[in-house]
């Protein structure tokens, strides 16, 4: 799913304000990074299609790590949310989460 990841700036990936790119067209900034709460808060600046910066302002994104009460496991939770005129963000997004989760998932097996 990532096929390229490029820095971006002088931060480094656990700074806020770290700066990414992602398969050359999702440049993200890390807004939060919170080691104790298992969270990372970050920004899509600009993006292709609907979360391109005219179409999207204030794309904002959530992954939490939770501890599961039964068993040893992990509840990983992502959400967004932003603001925009036009329809198919979260269309466009679902799919994008759901395989980036899913190989989280095979990954850790």
């Amino acid at each position: 799913m990532v096929e390229s990841l490029d820095k971006v700036g002088d931060k480094t990936g656990f700074q806020v304000g770290a700066g990414r790119l992602l398969n050359g067209v999702f440049h993200e900034t890390l807004l939060e990074l919170d080691d104790d709460e298992c969270m990372i808060v970050y920004s899509i600046d600009e993006g292709p299609d609907v979360l391109s910066g005219g179409e999207v302002k204030g794309y904002r994104g959530v992954l939490q790590l939770s501890p599961v009460t039964v068993g040893s496991g992990t509840f990983v939770e992502w959400s967004s949310s932003w603001r925009t005129d036009k329809e198919g963000v979260a269309e466009f997004c679902d799919p994008i989460y759901v395989a980036l989760l899913t190989a989280m998932k095979d990954h850790f097996k």
